[in-house]
């Protein structure tokens, strides 16, 4: 049965200029705006160095949004992208997560992976010069 309670953790990894996202369960617009926010906040530092950065999200225990919601996750990921985000890495084990963010990443430098560390292995090869 999947988790519909909302989880959710944002952290940045400097070092590697990335931001991490766990996100879970199911989300209301209002809610999502919210978090979408909380985010937008995490990154302000890659933003004002002017640095661009990658993102890494784990969605193992997010369950498909209603298409408003949806939407606005991929608003802010157009908005991310012209504020540096250059990768976005996506794990999650859902077929329909999966379909979903295709859908809203379109046009984005993403990809799917089952484990956040090969995940993050792809955001760091991709980053060497």
């Amino acid at each position: 049965m999947e988790q519909l309670e909302r989880t959710q953790e944002i952290r940045t990894d400097r070092a590697h200029s990335e931001l991490h996202f766990t996100i879970g369960g199911f989300w209301t617009l209002e809610t999502m705006r919210k978090f979408l926010d909380e985010l937008a906040k995490a990154a302000t530092p890659f933003i004002k160095a002017r640095e661009t950065f990658s993102a890494l999200g784990d969605l193992r225990h997010f369950v498909p949004q209603d298409r408003e919601t949806a939407d606005a996750i991929r608003q802010s990921l157009l908005l991310a992208q012209t504020n540096g985000l250059t990768r976005f890495a996506v794990v999650s084990e859902s077929s329909l997560v999966r379909m979903q963010y295709r859908r809203i990443t379109s046009g984005l430098d993403v990809e799917f992976f089952d484990t956040p560390s090969d995940a993050e292995e792809w955001l760091r090869t991709a980053r060497a010069p």
